[in-house]
């Protein structure tokens, strides 16, 4: 490949409610050194209704991001990309995960992207702020942290090397019979998981400020005018909770034994990592 003459053109996709994988990738731009030509934030109701007008044609590499909950990708995320047209190009799938383990995001989102006629050059785990980490339960706290985003760098300027100076080589499907497993799980399950082991965040009035920060950042738009949730829709993702200025939006362990596992998890110091 090509391309020493100019920078690297880069398209993004990416699932980022909280905003952590967004970071990492952005630091993994940074290692390329190369030009966004094309980002799809699918965190937005709009651009996850319309992904079928996103072109590749003149990216030479994918950057395809998302976070994993319950050990899978967030469902309406997977179904977008699960139907893209990859286009031949060089990919890089990056998954976070709240210090616990991406278990199988990471082996799905690498199955969909090959199925997409993309070639998966390299996949990045990295560790994030878990989605119910609170003031009570500080779980991976901070993360990702300095030293996760360094890796991030490096991931970026190891992944450039490859395209500039050495023949292009892709990674390959795992066993068929996993990926079929896997696919069929994930297609199976429910997509409001969280709700099994969080309480739906709501507002507490004494304190909200109405500046309707959460009403933006929701990936669902499914806080209302009158600061109230639709419990149907709310995928418990903690978006409106973390970016809430003065913690009006409020959400609680559903029993002790999610307590519990949220402690066993902090106590833990997960390495980011890329292949």
């Amino acid at each position: 490949m090509n391309m020493s003459a100019d920078k690297i053109k880069l398209a993004t996709v990416y699932f980022s409610p909280t905003g952590t994988t967004k970071k990492v990738i952005d630091y993994i731009v940074k290692g390329i050194d190369g030009d966004i030509i094309c980002s799809t934030d699918l965190t937005k109701r709009d651009n996850r209704e319309k992904t079928q007008d996103v072109s590749f044609a003149d990216a030479d590499l994918i950057i395809v991001g998302a976070p994993t909950y319950g050990g899978f990708l967030y469902k309406e995320f997977r179904n977008c990309i699960k139907h893209s047209d990859f286009q031949g190009k060089c990919i890089i799938a990056i998954t976070l995960y709240g210090n616990a383990s991406p278990m199988f995001a990471t082996g799905e989102m690498i199955s969909i992207i090959q199925k997409g006629n993309g070639k998966l050059l390299g996949y990045g785990e990295f560790v994030g702020e878990h989605s119910y980490s609170g003031k009570d339960i500080p779980v991976a706290k901070g993360r990702p942290d300095n030293d996760d985003l360094q890796k991030a760098v490096l991931f970026g300027k190891t992944v450039k090397n490859r395209l500039l100076h050495t023949e292009t080589r892709h990674l390959y499907n795992r066993a068929p019979v996993f990926d079929k497993i896997i696919s069929f799980i994930a297609d199976n399950k429910p997509i409001h998981t969280g709700k099994r082991i969080f309480t739906v965040p709501y507002t507490n009035n004494e304190k909200c400020i109405h500046c309707s920060e959460c009403v933006k950042v929701c990936p669902k738009s499914c806080i209302r005018a009158d600061m109230t949730t639709d419990k149907n829709e709310c995928i418990v993702c903690m978006a409106c909770v973390k970016i809430c200025p003065t913690e009006a939006r409020e959400a609680y362990p559903k029993n002790i034994l999610v307590k519990l596992g949220l402690h066993i998890i902090n106590k833990r110091k997960h390495k980011s990592r890329f292949f």
